[in-house]
């Protein structure tokens, strides 16, 4: 992979994880209620609009960098055709990245919208009614998400690729996993509920900084 492609990969995983915080670092009380899994005390009323615009518009710019990022870690394959199909697949992946930041960002700004202008107990209904409904664009877009990781290890692992064998122990997901675990392990806070929000992109711009410096044989 060419550096040009992963430095693009790391500015739209920047730009993806500029919003994750924006999303993430609020108070990450649990709330008395059934609602979607994401939302906390801290996506109440007080939670302002204008986080929710910035968000989506580093989104927007982000995934133009983030595909090109995304589909050129088809470089790495030493065949052809593995190259063709992992294109495909990440291609796929960039799309389904920006479903699943799309459907949070939109629950949190229902959420917290509603319950400024109507109050909880509406929030509650149109949020879950909302949730119910988008439930199964989430799901395929994070089993997309599951595909593409693993699919990554397994060409890695079968030497398919100019990467060594060893490093199927640091793939993206490693990462993920990594700054995931680290925010359940620190104290429930502000910060521990932005980490664990940023894991995606947290992880994916690591791999593409490691990318980036390795040495090629």
């Amino acid at each position: 992979m060419e550096k040009k492609y992963a430095i693009q990969g790391i500015i739209g995983c920047l730009l993806f994880g500029i919003g994750d915080w924006l999303l993430g670092y609020v108070d990450p009380g649990k709330v008395p209620y059934d609602v979607f899994y994401f939302i906390s005390v801290g996506h109440g009323a007080e939670y302002p609009d204008w986080k929710i615009t910035v968000t989506m518009v580093c989104a927007i710019i982000g995934v133009l960098f983030l595909w090109q990022g995304f589909v050129h870690i088809s470089d790495l394959m030493t065949e052809e055709k593995d190259r063709a199909g992992a294109a495909r697949v990440f291609t796929f992946l960039t799309y389904s990245w920006m479903i699943i930041h799309f459907v949070v960002t939109l629950m949190v700004f229902i959420h917290s919208y509603t319950c400024r202008n109507v109050g909880i107990e509406q929030a509650v209904i149109i949020t879950n009614g909302l949730d119910k409904v988008l439930d199964p664009c989430i799901l395929i877009a994070y089993l997309i998400l599951g595909i593409a990781m693993i699919d990554l290890i397994i060409v890695i692992a079968r030497g398919k690729t100019v990467l060594k064998r060893t490093e199927v122990f640091i793939t993206p997901l490693t990462w993920m996993l990594l700054i995931g675990a680290v925010s359940f392990v620190l104290p429930i806070s502000p910060f521990s509920k932005g980490l664990y929000t940023f894991c995606m992109n947290g992880g994916m711009s690591a791999w593409f900084i490691r990318l980036l410096v390795r040495r090629k044989d």
